[in-house]
Parts: structure tokens; C-alpha cells; sequence
């Protein structure tokens, strides 16, 4: 039993590796996303400035996260590379958003758990 038990144990940890390795592949193959407002108005002539502001900072978001992605895997894959304070990251980059209740939309959300009730 104990010859399986680490028969088990050496497939799950080459498997894990190669799943780190894949993830790495991916991220180092990803093309960096364009975050340049000019570039983009002439990549996409049709958007708004305001879209193109919204694009400009979501593939900023993207590159950022790739990156991240790249550095978090490489130091999973040689422990060695990993930074003493740990890599660093911008959270409040990806911070949760929050909104004002929208009045319209709580009043649509209580009559329809109304008709659900029904």
C-alpha cells in the first residue's frame, strides 16, 4: 500500500508540475493587449473616447494580470526566483467596485421574487 501511496503521490506532483508549466507557456505566450488611447482610436475609429478609455484601462488590467501570472508560476516552477517579500501585487487595480443601489433595479428584484412566490 505505501508503494502506491507514493506511486500516487509522484504522478500528482508531476502533474501539477506540468499544469505550472502550461499556465507559464500560456501567460509567456499571451500577446500584450494595446493600452494606448491614440493607438486604439485608430484600431477602432468607430468607439467613443469613453469606450476607448474603457478599453485602454481594461487591457492595462489584462497585461498586468498576465504578468503577474508569469512571475507566479516561474517562482512556483524555481522556488529559487521567488522574491523574499513575495511578488508584488497591485490590488487596488483589480479592488471590487461598488455601485449606488439602483432604486429601478431593487423594485424589479422584489416583483419578481413576488411572481416567483406565485
Amino acid at each position: 500500500m505505501n508503494k502506491k501511496v507514493k506511486e500516487i503521490k509522484k504522478a500528482m506532483n508531476k502533474a501539477i508540475t506540468q499544469s505550472h508549466q502550461r499556465m507559464l507557456d500560456n501567460a509567456l505566450n499571451q500577446k500584450v493587449e494595446e493600452t494606448c488611447p491614440e493607438k486604439l482610436r485608430g484600431m477602432y475609429p468607430e468607439m467613443t473616447d469613453h469606450q476607448i478609455t474603457r478599453m485602454a484601462r481594461l487591457n492595462h488590467k489584462i497585461n498586468v494580470a498576465n504578468d503577474y501570472l508569469i512571475e507566479e508560476q516561474s517562482a512556483y516552477l524555481d522556488p529559487s526566483s521567488r522574491p523574499a517579500g513575495g511578488i508584488p501585487y497591485d490590488s487596488e487595480l483589480f479592488a471590487e467596485r461598488t455601485f449606488e443601489v439602483d432604486s429601478e433595479e431593487t423594485l424589479i428584484k422584489s416583483q419578481q421574487v413576488d411572481i416567483d412566490d406565485q
